[in-house]
């Protein structure tokens, strides 16, 4: 009965000592810099404004035949996350090959100015 004890507990220490050495492996997660995002957002809008992108992203939809509305909205997330919002007057003509076109001109104009590249986001304005 004391030998059944002894290897009961002499396998518990056993199953303790795994545990703890499978804990200390694991790998922490790195630590996030929440700011991370903010400052990222705020160098792109520096860039924007030095760059005068906005007005270049209305110049060349207007040279393509879209009449957009003279503001663009940005939302940026990260690098991978960043959204282009263009508000047409002619949206009830659009389609998805009108969107294509739009989503080249934005690509053709990032690269340009060495930036990454925009998910666009199109909204239709109804005639009055």
């Amino acid at each position: 009965m004391k030998r059944r004890v002894q290897s009961f507990l002499l396998l518990l220490c056993l199953l303790v000592i795994v545990f703890v050495g499978m804990e200390q492996q694991q790998p922490t997660a790195a630590p996030t810099n929440p700011n991370a995002s903010a400052l990222y957002a705020e160098e792109l809008s520096k860039q924007l404004q030095a760059t005068n992108f906005t007005q270049k992203v209305l110049q060349a939809l207007r040279e393509a035949g879209y009449s957009p509305d003279s503001t663009i909205g940005y939302l940026i997330d990260s690098s991978a996350n960043q959204i282009i919002t263009i508000q047409l007057h002619d949206g009830d003509k659009m389609d998805k090959s009108s969107e294509s076109k739009i989503q080249s001109i934005i690509d053709k104009l990032t690269a340009k100015h060495q930036m990454h590249p925009f998910i666009v986001n199109i909204e239709r304005l109804e005639a009055d």
